[in-house]
């Protein structure tokens, strides 16, 4: 037999069924539906809640994949599908009238009055309540709940659409493979990290504004985690830094790149044939040779790199709404115009701690030229180094904003422009086993190195001519050490040897 709604008021029905399904039949006095419909949630719940707690480690990688993106959509349309079934079914039941109203009515009744055998007859006036009317303002806010879980679903919808999309375009670097799914790695192509080995990404911060006649690296900076032992090493190279490495000696007969390392990507990708005559694509030879280069440098492999677009990384500062950095001093710079910044030329950024924009946030990790005036008056030139410790801070400050910032609303915003401002040959799915460790990488205590001025460089001999860093290698090879000899010896002959050339 058919249950039949005993609820005088359906709309609280249907906040109940748009709180959880079946909790609204529950209350209409429908239990077999209420059932019906709470069991597939349940369930879906429960599952959820079983692989979480038995299979972290699995579902943490399969965030990533395409595949499960796309059952977790279907999943939602379905339950959106379900949910506005639940609502409508109990918000549009129409109301019955109270019992204590039927029993008003036998009381006065005359027949129920009087004694005697026609008092029997007032049975037929003990009838069940009544369906009435639907009122006007149930049905609106029926109407309202269901406005409300299409919002939330398609909200989800375009979250788990956005970042398909994203993923795919962040890790679509590397060697493409013919079979489809995650690129090899392009300066070891046949390496696959186990999540236990150290892991090294190159990360570079490209220049590519539209006023270049070409995209410069103006940030080089190499990023160490040891997963096992929860450390991690940031490592920059001012880019002005010259004379660096060479895997061997076709190119030039010392082993050593004679112009700024900013500049090699540039140079290499323009003649991929001389310089990596295993490759077609020119872009790629760039990056590669330069992950190589700066492997040598520090004695260790390069596994992976990531491209970080300068202007959209403003960008994704601003999805973030802001980030919160401090000065010690006034930096200024009259002669600042970075690609946030044109056509304005000149910058001042004050003292103290605040939230600061894209636009400021990239000046503030971008300038190197200037002053930072200090309160007591003393005033300090700036240059690559600090600049480079101050970039360091930046990606430290974003990962404290990102922990502590309200960023949900936003998450459309946000992928959206991670999509379009980072690259990396990391394959995709490995990338659930990465972001476990990225903790280590946007920690306050993380070690940060700057091989600058005066203790890894010499300033230019021919300042006029070139501005050229003139690394102190042996200087290089025990920081190197350092950083990284506790996994075994350096690497490489410039770093792991005493070899004055390539072999």
């Amino acid at each position: 037999m058919q249950e039949q709604s005993r609820a005088r008021f359906p709309a609280l029905g249907a906040v109940l069924s748009f709180l959880f399904p079946g909790l609204g039949q529950l209350y209409s006095g429908q239990p077999t539906i209420a059932a019906i419909l709470a069991a597939p949630v349940l369930l879906v719940v429960a599952g959820g809640m079983a692989a979480y707690l038995l299979v972290a480690d699995r579902l943490q990688s399969a965030l990533f994949n395409t595949q499960f993106l796309t059952t977790l959509l279907a999943l939602d349309l379905a339950l959106l599908m379900w949910r506005l079934f639940a609502i409508a079914h109990a918000g549009l039941a129409r109301p019955v009238e109270a019992p204590e109203a039927t029993e008003r009515e036998l009381r006065k009744s005359p027949v129920a009055s009087s004694p005697g055998p026609g008092a029997a007859s007032a049975a037929t006036l003990s009838r069940p309540p009544q369906a009435m009317r639907r009122r006007g303002w149930e049905v609106a806010v029926v109407v309202l709940l269901v406005m409300l879980t299409v919002g939330m679903h398609a909200w989800a919808g375009i979250v788990l659409s956005r970042l398909d999309q994203t993923l795919h375009q962040v890790f679509a670097g590397g060697v493409p493979i013919a079979s489809g799914g995650s690129n090899l790695p392009l300066n070891q192509p046949n390496y696959h990290w186990d999540g236990k080995q150290r892991i090294n990404f190159l990360l570079l911060g490209i220049d590519s504004d539209a006023s270049r006649s070409e995209a410069l690296t103006d940030t080089i900076l190499v990023v160490s985690i040891d997963p096992v032992k929860h450390t991690a090493v940031m490592v920059s190279i001012p880019r002005d830094t010259g004379f660096l490495p060479l895997p061997d000696r076709r190119i030039f007969a010392n082993g050593l790149y004679p112009d700024k390392i900013n500049s090699l990507t540039t140079v290499a990708s323009q003649n991929p044939k001389l310089w990596c005559p295993d490759l077609s694509d020119p872009a790629a030879c760039g990056i590669r040779t330069l992950q190589r280069t700066i492997g040598l440098y520090l004695g260790i492999d390069i596994n992976y790199y990531a491209t970080v677009n300068l202007k959209g990384f403003a960008d994704l500062i601003d999805s973030l709404g802001g980030v919160r950095l401090c000065l010690n001093g006034t930096l200024t710079d009259s002669t600042y115009s970075g690609p946030t910044w044109r056509p304005k030329v000149g910058i001042t950024l004050q003292p103290g701690c605040q939230v600061y924009d894209g636009a400021h946030a990239l000046a503030f990790a971008r300038i190197r030229k200037g002053t930072l005036t200090l309160p007591n008056g003393t005033v300090e030139e700036q240059n690559d180094f600090k600049r480079a410790e101050r970039q360091q801070e930046l990606l430290v400050a974003l990962g404290d904003q990102i922990a502590r910032s309200n960023w949900v609303l936003r998450l459309p915003d946000i992928l959206n422009a991670i999509g379009e401002t980072v690259s990396t040959d990391f394959p995709r799915g490995d990338a659930g086993n990465l972001a476990s460790l990225m903790p280590l990488v946007l920690q306050r205590n993380i070690t940060k190195v700057v091989l600058g001025y005066p203790g890894y460089v010499d300033l230019p001999t021919q300042p006029l001519v070139n501005y050229l860093l003139v690394p102190k290698r042996a200087a290089i090879r025990a920081e190197d050490k350092k950083l990284f000899g506790a996994n075994g010896p350096l690497k490489g002959w410039y770093a792991g040897s005493s070899a004055q050339f390539p072999p």
